[in-house]
């Protein structure tokens, strides 16, 4: 590589040097100046959308998965739909658990990717903004977490072919004997970088002082193509590079190494040429198969310290640089389900310490019940109270969100709602005052789905459906199911009247409480498992333990797995 070469510089032309035509005779900027990027709607990693943009692979456009979920696949029905032959239909799931966004693979075909780690099948890992998902041809970025960028611009593609060259490695040159220890230095210092940014600065420092190039950065492309995100940039003089090609970084985000060819002229307009920019050299920075970031350098003007051994230099650095970024990726992941697995145990031991008593402990009914936790820690409550006068409470809800404020929640609302029991004859009293409890405590987005029922002595039950919906009442000569609410959430609305219905009771008689993870847990298709199936269980049961095991294994086997895609619980109360 030439120490110095000198750029001629060229008025702006509309037409291109074989004579074409000149239908726009304004300059067409190569680089493009500062120009952050922002979303003043830009939501927070609990925002109600989830935004993702294709950065690799076939043209597809942005796509926004609702809280409610979306599965990624070749399939017509699918929310993210990537149609490809080496895309399953159902090739993977993103959910809302837990107050947090997560990847699930389906099992699809060659994998399901998260920051170019392997995703084990039908387990959930948590998303990040910034997170890359790989699937078949594609890489979709996690957003709307939108980083600042710099834009990006270049002159006509026929100008780009000549100045622009790749770089085979094989022939970047043997790397001089006294930047080894620089190569080694490196090396420990990304092996010690905490995150991204942090890796980029310490590689920066290594590449300028070993290639003799002023300005360099560590960038990959928008999601839009239109500029690059900055990890981080650094110079020896004057001041960072603050102006890219985009020829040079959307070739080396494929995967090439370029250099721009200094010798050769053009028409460069307001740009390279006006920035004096006599060398530069574009190298992608890989994690296995995927371009992770480009190491971006440039020498302008008089520096005319560019190392004739550079390239090589530069090559091994970026070398470096992709395992590191790897590292850094697998540790990220592993400590993100560090933390949610202890959320889950913490939550889960918060439940635990309000099961109700043994049933043999207990005068009057006789009860089965199972927690079954969805991929996160449950926010379901079950509850069974003796009350004055020989009445007994049963009650059923499911918390809105997942996780530890989901439980803590539960608990708080259960002890509240036992204490209320005991102070009201009426049930829709005691949930009344529970409403106005949640109400006053919880975030705005807490609630609860109810079911709670008093049996009074003599067969009768009064209870309250306070937007729950799914209970049946199993008698000899067969199985009731009802699935409308008639009173509203609790913890939604302010000075509700909730409605008590009583029904009668003979001994013998069942009343089976679920929540909405039953007939809404899908198969591998999407179906529900709906209230007819839940019906087919009871008609052949016959006792409330029957109904709670072959219920939820009728769930599992629709399911086609023992990790549901909702916290599951069943009850079974039979009146004595």
């Amino acid at each position: 590589m030439a120490r110095r070469r000198r750029v001629r510089r060229f008025r702006a032309r509309g037409g291109n040097r074989r004579g074409g035509a000149r239908p726009d005779r304004s300059p067409k900027p190569r680089c493009g100046s500062i120009s952050p990027v922002t979303d003043s709607n830009q939501p927070e990693q609990t925002a109600a959308m989830l935004r993702l943009t294709s950065v690799r692979g076939p043209t597809v456009p942005a796509v926004e998965v609702t809280r409610s979920g979306g599965v990624i696949g070749r399939s017509s029905a699918c929310e993210v739909r990537l149609v490809d032959a080496t895309v399953s239909r159902r090739h993977a799931e993103i959910r809302y658990l837990g107050d947090r966004w997560m990847l699930v693979d389906l099992g699809g075909a060659n994998g399901t990717w998260l920051n170019d780690v392997r995703l084990d099948a039908e387990t959930a890992t948590p998303l990040a903004p910034g997170d890359r998902i790989g699937v078949g041809p594609w890489v979709l970025r996690v957003g709307s977490w939108a980083p600042t960028t710099i834009a990006m611009a270049d002159a006509d593609a026929s100008e780009d072919a000549a100045l622009i060259q790749p770089l085979q490695p094989d022939a970047a040159g043997q790397l001089a004997h006294h930047r080894l220890q620089l190569v080694i230095d490196c090396a420990g210092r990304i092996n010690e970088a905490v995150d991204e940014r942090d890796l980029a600065q310490s590689l920066l420092e290594s590449v300028i002082e070993g290639t003799g190039y002023c300005r360099a950065a560590l960038v990959r492309l928008a999601g839009d193509e239109e500029g690059v995100e900055v990890l981080g940039r650094r110079s020896s003089d004057d001041g960072p590079p603050d102006q890219f090609s985009r020829t040079l970084v959307t070739r080396a985000s494929a995967g090439e190494f370029v250099t721009l060819a200094g010798q050769q002229t053009a028409d460069w307009g307001r740009s390279i040429a006006d920035l004096a920019i006599h060398s530069a050299m574009c190298c992608p920075v890989q994690v296995d198969d995927q371009v992770a970031a480009c190491l971006y350098l440039d020498a302008r003007g008089s520096e005319d310290r560019v190392a004739d051994d550079a390239a090589g230099f530069c090559y091994a650095l970026a070398k470096l640089g992709g395992l590191a970024i790897a590292n850094l990726r697998r540790r990220s992941m592993q400590d993100r389900q560090r933390e949610m697995d202890a959320e889950m145990a913490a939550a889960r031991e918060a439940q635990q310490l309000m099961v109700p008593l043994k049933p043999a402990e207990l005068v009057g009914l006789d009860y089965a019940v199972e927690f079954h936790p969805g991929r996160v820690a449950s926010g379901d409550l079950f509850d069974v109270v003796e009350l004055s006068g020989g009445r007994i409470a049963v009650m059923l809800g499911d918390v809105s969100g997942k996780g530890v404020g989901a439980a803590i929640l539960m608990a708080a609302a259960q002890a509240f709602l036992h204490s209320a029991l005991s102070r009201h004859e009426h049930p829709n009293d005691a949930v009344a005052e529970l409403n106005d409890f949640v109400r006053e405590r919880s975030a705005a987005n807490r609630f609860l789905t109810l079911w709670v029922g008093v049996f009074h002595p003599g067969g009768t039950l009064e209870y309250v459906d306070a937007g729950h919906g799914y209970w049946a009442h199993c008698r000899a000569g067969g199985a009731e199911i009802h699935s409308a609410a008639v009173s509203p959430l609790v913890g939604a609305l302010e000075d509700i009247e909730f409605v008590a219905t009583k029904i009668d009771v003979t001994s013998g008689d069942r009343i089976v409480l679920m929540t909405d993870g039953v007939p809404e847990q899908p198969d591998r298709e999407g179906a529900p498992f709906g209230l007819d199936r839940i019906l087919e269980v009871l008609e052949r049961t016959r006792t409330c333990q029957e109904d709670v095991l072959e219920l939820l294994a009728a769930v599992r086997a629709w399911a086609g797995s023992d990790a549901l895609a909702d916290d599951t619980t069943v009850a079974s109360v039979a009146a004595r």
